[in-house]
């Protein structure tokens, strides 16, 4: 089972990965379109941010819960998750309540956002740690015995 819990660990660090090339492929986009617009180059890297990354951290709590990883490792596994709700609930929210919105920004307003980065970097080396600490857990494992017969 740890072996399947180091394969959703890799699983979520290629998302995670994913993530910041489709930030800067919707970043670069021109003509710059409409904020919110149908078809825009930021659409995966939303879509990827939103659900694929908190599935697969769930998933990858889960997993880590039954294959006994230990409570550290389980709260690591679950951290990408919370970083994601940070991003939507507190770094966005602030932001806007200080002025940012999608037609206009203000200096405080990209101040918060500065942390969107920020919190991607901290999800990246959440996601990097628990493959690392996963990888140590199946090189560890003992391998059973086989049954040698008489």
């Amino acid at each position: 089972m740890r072996k399947v819990f180091f394969w959703f660990a890799v699983l979520t660090l290629v998302a995670v990965l994913a993530q910041f090339y489709l930030a800067t492929f919707g970043a670069f986009e021109r003509p710059v379109p409409a904020p919110g617009a149908e078809g825009s180059a930021i659409t995966p890297h939303v879509i990827n941010g939103t659900m694929i990354i908190p599935l697969l951290s769930i998933l990858l709590t889960i997993v880590a819960a039954v294959a006994k990883v230990g409570r550290q490792l389980i709260w690591l596994s679950i951290a990408p998750f919370g970083l994601v709700a940070v991003q939507l609930f507190v770094i966005f929210e602030l932001a806007g309540l200080l002025g940012a919105a999608p037609e206009k920004t203000t200096t405080a307003g990209l101040f918060v956002l500065g942390f969107h980065a920020l919190d991607g970097v901290a999800l990246l080396w959440v996601a990097v740690t628990v493959v690392r600490k996963a990888r140590a857990l199946v090189k560890s494992q003992v391998a059973e015995p086989v049954a040698v017969p008489a």
